[in-house]
């Protein structure tokens, strides 16, 4: 009986010691963490156990938790770019449609080295024989024009009669020429050439002398333009001019071609 009232004393004791807490007993409490970026806010800036012991001389103290949110940044980061749906709807793509404005045409552009200097010296006398030949650059009383320049004159309310002086066959010339196949031949400025010559261009302008003229043939390798310019400043014509590089530099410079009526015959 009485070992049976000793066990029983014993077990309360035991039982005892294990309910009662004396003061300073640590006790779990919730985990935190906090940044290390902010010291002076935190400064117990490092993660806390559940089973860290408390601070000593006192009762525990709860800790802020971790759902605490830190002091928004003073320099907060720049916003996103817009996307390329967000432009403003007057934006247009670079690449968007051909309507492009073409570039301007150049008026120094040449055309079948139609400007080119052989060195042959001008003159004002007609060139009888090897008609496809280097000819000079110009011609005194006359003026040299190139195919841009041509191509000014003849969209101006002015248009210039355009005489094409080519000799052999062909059907088509340059848009609206006239074909005098004869007026580039003969021997000398009095000679049944120069009356043909004389009626038809006086047909041609209305007998108004200054109404400019513009001679051509082939190339500037010939010599049938060239005559046919003198002959016409003989005549009194005073807008005279010689387009050198003919045929073969309008043609070079993609310009079109049209039709040509047959060359009146120099009876």
């Amino acid at each position: 009986m009485m070992s049976r009232n000793l066990f029983a004393v014993a077990a309360s004791l035991v039982v005892s010691a294990c309910v009662y807490q004396p003061p300073g007993y640590w006790r779990p409490y919730p985990q935190a963490y906090y940044p290390r970026a902010y010291p002076a806010a935190y400064p117990q800036a490092y993660p806390v156990s559940w089973n860290s012991q408390p601070t000593p001389g006192g009762a525990y103290t709860s800790l802020p938790l971790a759902s605490t949110v830190p002091p928004a940044a003073s320099n907060p980061p720049p916003a996103a770019a817009p996307l390329a749906s967000d432009q403003p709807a007057e934006f247009v793509p670079a690449d968007a449609g051909n309507d492009t404005p073409t570039e301007p045409i150049n008026p120094r552009a040449t055309f079948a080295d139609e400007t080119v200097d052989y060195g042959v010296p001008p003159t004002n006398t007609l060139h009888l024989h090897d008609f496809d030949a280097p000819t000079p650059t110009h011609i005194e009383g006359a003026h040299t024009i190139t195919t841009r320049a041509l191509q000014s004159m003849l969209n101006s309310p002015q248009r210039p009669v355009l005489v094409d002086v080519i000799g052999g066959q062909q059907s088509v010339s340059l848009p609206n020429a006239i074909w005098l196949r004869d007026a580039g031949v003969g021997r000398h400025m009095d000679d049944d050439v120069q009356a043909w010559f004389d009626l038809h261009l006086s047909q041609l302008t209305g007998h108004d002398k200054s109404r400019p003229l513009v001679f051509f043939c082939a190339s500037r390798m010939c010599w049938l333009a060239h005559n046919a310019t003198l002959r016409a400043l003989d005549l009194g014509y005073t807008n005279v001019y010689w387009y050198r590089g003919g045929r073969d530099s309008w043609q070079a410079a993609g310009l079109p071609m049209s039709p040509v009526a047959p060359p009146p015959v120099n009876n």
